[in-house]
């Protein structure tokens, strides 16, 4: 079970990362609240590789490919925040776990990793109920500005997961998250300078908003990456589908966003799909 720690620790961080996120949006707007939170997030990075004394040796023939997967990496951040301003976080957080079904399959063909029958039921029963705590309190899901970008999101995160497997296993879970997170944010910082965003330091007493995702994306993508290094990059994605239970949690608790029975009654089949995850 020791090897299922990294993974439950990344689903935490995940989880809080999106409420904090929303609260930054609401408070900085969302492009000062992203790209601030990823100029916290390299630095934090960056601190660890000279502490673990990281060396860094890149092959040439890997560039295109790494271009395309932090261009895919940071289209679907941008497009998660742009979906997170536009709608409740404890709607959007469990909708765009989705992309969770496209990781299992791509992880499947394309990384030939095996999952049990348990573990993929499990994953099924996590994303259905991650999409009941989306519904309204008359059991529709209502067309919204923010389900267009959070599609769009979908689509990048499925493909940018599923393959950071390829990193993870050429660079190792921490150098792998630095070089990956370190070209996300540099394409996030260029697309918000280009399109001539106000990027202004905000004031001293309101960077703990921005900061506060950074920190959480910073422990939650180390983890990610070492999940994968442990239990490889299918299983991490079926369990990472557990954010929702969070996200619900710290969008009633700091934002305010209530729940109803419904909701409540599908964290708890997102909790017996996660063990069936474990036992399975």
């Amino acid at each position: 079970m020791l090897e299922f720690i990294p993974s439950i620790g990344s689903v935490i961080s995940y989880g809080f990362s999106s409420v904090t996120a929303k609260k930054a949006i609401t408070i900085l707007g969302r492009h000062k609240a992203i790209v601030y939170a990823y100029v916290v997030l390299v630095i934090l990075l960056a601190m660890g590789v000279l502490i673990l004394k990281e060396q860094l040796n890149f092959p040439i023939d890997l560039f295109p490919f790494y271009l395309f997967e932090i261009s895919m990496g940071a289209i679907g951040a941008m497009a998660a925040y742009k979906a997170m301003d536009y709608g409740k976080v404890t709607i959007t957080s469990p909708v765009g776990k989705i992309y969770v079904l496209f990781v299992l399959a791509g992880s499947i063909i394309f990384l030939g990793e095996e999952l049990s029958a348990g573990q993929v039921l499990g994953s099924i029963i996590m994303v259905l109920s991650a999409l009941v705590l989306s519904l309204d309190n008359k059991g529709k899901l209502k067309p919204e500005k923010w389900m267009f970008y959070l599609g769009i999101s979908i689509a990048c995160r499925a493909f940018y997961f599923t393959f950071i497997k390829n990193f993870v296993i050429i660079f190792g879970p921490y150098l792998a998250t630095f070089l990956l997170e370190t070209g996300i944010a540099a394409f996030t910082v260029l697309y918000h300078t280009i399109n001539r965003r106000d990027l202004s330091l905000p004031p001293i007493d309101k960077m703990k908003y921005a900061a506060a995702p950074g920190v959480l994306i910073f422990v939650g993508s180390i983890f990610y990456n070492f999940s994968i290094s442990y239990i490889g990059a299918a299983l991490t994605a079926a369990i990472s589908a557990g954010g929702p239970i969070v996200s619900a949690i710290g969008g009633y608790l700091l934002l305010k966003e209530k729940l109803d029975l419904k909701k409540y009654a599908a964290i708890i089949l997102m909790v017996l799909g996660l063990v069936m995850i474990f036992v399975f």
